[in-house]
């Protein structure tokens, strides 16, 4: 048991049967973990089993140390947990975040995740999403460095819509590159009524589209002029 409280890097690969990578008597253990790497599991449902934390504390905690995560290839992969449980890990320190090839993965993170130090979100045929993100998590991407989404053909939006006014400012400030790639019913980066500040774009207003398609039309020129290929 200590030296699984000391474990830094783990790594979860064809993982047999079961539905979950990281059941939840294991959280408890692992507060040291940085780097976490999930692949070809073709069971795994969900990657965190939470039942069991039952206070704000224990959902704080869990991973709290987490630096990289990667999750390749997972064809039952759904969400990272259970949905009805929004009080999930926070990911305070996270910086690398990527997703690969798991299609039935519908939703990325609630929209009660922050990401205050993620650096890389790197999303690639993940063919059941309809938006990578919410507003609110968007909103926290504050170093966000690199921003790679692609080949997932039913998303419609990067950020998802639903509200917001023209006085609410989503920005991406550090942001240096951005590929998004075979996204073939892609028709707005977010379609609520938020300003976003995207430096490396030029001056943008709303984040409308299709009416601003200028915005939408700009973003993908710049994304085809700097990222001619996904580079898998």
């Amino acid at each position: 048991m200590e030296s699984i409280c000391k474990l830094r890097v783990l790594n979860v690969l064809r993982y047999g049967d079961n539905l979950v990578a990281i059941p939840s008597f294991m959280l408890h253990t692992l507060h040291n973990l940085e780097k976490l790497n999930v692949r070809r599991c073709g069971s795994v449902k969900e990657v965190v089993q939470l039942e069991e934390l039952v206070d704000e504390e224990s959902h704080a905690m869990a991973l709290a140390k987490l630096r990289e995560v990667q999750l390749h290839d997972l064809p039952e992969l759904t969400h990272l947990w259970k949905e009805n449980f929004k009080r999930g890990p926070r990911f305070q320190n996270l910086e690398t975040l990527e997703v690969w090839n798991c299609d039935r993965l519908i939703s990325l993170v609630p929209s009660s995740v922050t990401f205050q130090n993620l650096a890389t979100l790197d999303v690639w045929s993940c063919g059941s999403l309809v938006n990578l993100q919410p507003p609110s998590t968007a909103k926290s991407l504050v170093q966000l460095k690199n921003l790679k989404v692609g080949g997932s053909n039913m998303m419609k939006e990067v950020v998802s819509g639903g509200g917001g006014e023209a006085t609410d400012e989503i920005a991406f400030c550090k942001l240096e590159h951005i590929a998004l790639v075979c996204l073939a019913n892609l028709t707005s980066f977010c379609s609520g009524g938020y300003t976003f500040n995207i430096p490396i774009l030029g001056p943008c207003s709303s984040g409308r589209m299709p009416e601003d398609e200028s915005f939408l039309s700009r973003l993908l020129n710049h994304t085809k002029a700097r990222e001619s290929s996904y580079g898998r």
